[in-house]
């Protein structure tokens, strides 16, 4: 209740200065986009207006391919900004290209799910059986090791390419448990329970977020003000209006509304108001990507972090 009181706040004294920011020139960046859902902040940030409102001239990108294409832009100057997950940015940092964190994104989780008359129930049930998950280096694949190896788990994990392709696999009864999405249960509550969530899962998502060119950062301060008040325009959006939210990004992600079954059961991200980032939580991924040799070298968080626009969360939490 008290970060709401205070974001409600905060966006009070954004709106006293939305007039006179109308009338300057605008500021313009060029972001790289996504679709998920704990990007959908600034998706309805776009399609609301509130960064025109704001007075910046934001210009989404998409490209194909993966976090090593977008780096590539970055170091470029192609694009001033990006969505990224820790691991890109600490593999851009390894690289000698230099961004910082402005905002990070909302807190979910990392599941896995079972079949309804299974009767594993937890992660202590997953001993000697077959697991469905994403490979390795991916967020999924770090979140299951993790927690295999601290509960001294040994099970077999099976590669898949996607969470659908594991959904297939543990309906079909060729695993016993699969890594999964968040409409998972909305459409198939029937079939399959939630049994498991990574116990790192807040620090795979809090580290992850919205990250800027050095240099850009640097340059042109105003326009990240611009861009971190959209953001939080539209999270307080989110916050008052959940079904239009859900069906924007349903929208956006080509998800069938009409095939929930549970539609109350879709849990959309809880993002933080006022925006924070997760120094803490970079800290933390660091240690466990070297543990696990994901990343090169040393990363110093210190580099990554431009706390002048959001709060910075520096301890654990």
């Amino acid at each position: 209740m008290k970060k709401r009181i205070i974001g409600f706040v905060a966006v009070l004294g954004l709106l006293v200065t939305i007039m006179p920011a109308m009338a300057l020139e605008k500021d313009k960046m060029r972001v790289v986009t996504s679709t998920y859902d704990i990007t959908m902040d600034v998706t309805i940030a776009k399609l609301k207006g509130y960064f025109d409102l704001l007075g910046l001239d934001f210009e989404p990108v998409t490209v194909k391919g993966g976090t090593a294409t977008i780096i590539s832009l970055i170091h470029a100057g192609d694009v001033d900004g990006c969505f990224l997950a820790s691991s890109g940015a600490f593999t851009a940092y390894s690289k000698g290209v230099r961004m910082v964190q402005v905002a990070g994104n909302g807190n979910s989780t990392f599941d896995l799910y079972a079949r309804k008359d299974s009767p594993i129930n937890s992660i202590k049930d997953f001993e000697g059986k077959k697991i469905a998950n994403k490979p390795r280096p991916s967020g999924p694949w770090l979140a299951l090791r993790h927690d295999l190896d601290k509960y001294k788990i040994n099970a077999e994990v099976i590669d898949v390419q996607t969470e659908d392709l594991a959904l297939s696999a543990l309906l079909s009864g060729q695993v016993d448990v699969a890594t999964g999405e968040k409409y998972f249960i909305p459409m198939y509550g029937d079939k399959i329970k939630k049994v498991h969530s990574s116990t790192i899962s807040k620090y795979l998502f809090n580290s992850c977020g919205w990250w800027f060119k050095e240099d850009f950062a640097k340059q042109h301060p105003a326009a990240i003000k611009k861009f971190v008040d959209g953001i939080l325009l539209a999270r307080l959006f989110i916050h008052e209006h959940r079904d239009e939210a859900i069906q924007i990004l349903a929208r956006e992600t080509h998800m069938d509304l009409a095939a929930f079954k549970f539609k109350d059961a879709y849990a959309l991200p809880k993002f933080d108001m006022p925006i924070t980032i997760y120094k803490y939580g970079l800290e933390k991924m660091v240690q466990i990507f070297q543990d696990y040799k994901l990343v090169e070298g040393e990363v110093r968080v210190d580099d990554l972090v431009d706390g002048r626009f959001a709060i910075v969360i520096d301890q654990d939490y």
